[in-house]
């Protein structure tokens, strides 16, 4: 009973997915083109691992940056997704739609130390539609955007969360070379009680607003996709007294987090 929801998911996914790649009409031109578009490697640092507001890992991660783009940049894997991006309407509306692992274990470092006293939720998959709204347009002219996303669990618990992301450009300028976008951030999360019970606790068990952050993005649209933040320092957190006071949550349900991307066009 439990197996036929997530055929249904992944069946409507590949179904949606087809539909987009038969619709070119209003197509951007790509970052890369060809069937095997692109390729990076590098590295991800992050000062703390953290899933909708709730601390998984209490020290940094180093994370290895494999991404492997297809269809014009259309299609990626990105080691724990396979991503799907299309825009449907001129350069304003895009369409986005990701299947992603989602786990407690952290890369490296893992430190037994730091691991004392964590959770070690079940390892799923998630399935997650998102349309961005970019004003005026994802070009030279970019102002803002908004991003919402749904989210729909495919192993563990079944749950559904929502997020809402807003950005504002505050200026641009060159750097070597390369034109840097500095950004205002915020998101808001909102899910149902299997999402929450499963990521905060089993006393979590309301439906209601679950997350926040905050703070800043730097983009590189040059050379990077908007919707991935190179460097981004953001304060994040639990939302909800229930979320807060879950038992995965209790006493990491809040805090800072640094992160950046640097890698290398092995294939560009």
């Amino acid at each position: 009973m439990l197996i036929m929801p997530n055929v249904i998911a992944i069946r409507a996914l590949l179904l949606f997915s087809l539909c987009c790649f038969s619709f070119t009409a209003l197509a951007l031109p790509p970052h890369h083109s060809g069937t095997f578009s692109s390729l990076n490697l590098g590295v991800r640092f992050s000062s703390i691992y953290q899933k909708r507001g709730v601390i998984i890992y209490r020290d940094f991660q180093i994370d290895p940056v494999i991404s492997l783009f297809f269809f014009d940049d259309q299609l990626a894997f990105l080691g724990d997704s396979i991503d799907y991006q299309k825009f449907i309407f001129n350069d304003q509306i895009r369409f986005r739609t990701k299947i992603s692992v989602i786990g407690d274990d952290p890369l490296f470092p893992d430190y037994e130390s730091v691991r004392v006293g964590n959770v070690n939720r079940e390892t799923t998959y998630e399935w997650s539609n998102g349309i961005d709204f970019y004003i005026p347009g994802y070009n030279s002219d970019y102002l803002g955007e908004f991003e919402f996303t749904w989210s729909k669990d495919l192993k563990a618990h079944s749950g559904n969360h929502l997020n809402l992301i807003g950005k504002a450009k505050l200026f641009d300028f060159d750097l070597l070379s390369t034109k840097l976008e500095p950004n205002l951030v915020a998101s808001v999360g909102y899910a149902d009680r299997a999402h929450n019970q499963y990521l905060y606790g089993p006393s979590a068990n309301e439906i209601g607003f679950t997350d926040y952050t905050f703070g800043f993005w730097l983009a590189l649209p040059g050379l990077a996709d908007r919707h991935y933040p190179i460097v981004q320092l953001v304060r994040f957190g639990v939302l909800g007294e229930k979320n807060r006071q879950g038992d995965y949550a209790t006493g990491k349900n809040e805090g800072y987090l640094l992160s950046f991307i640097a890698s290398y066009p092995v294939l560009d």
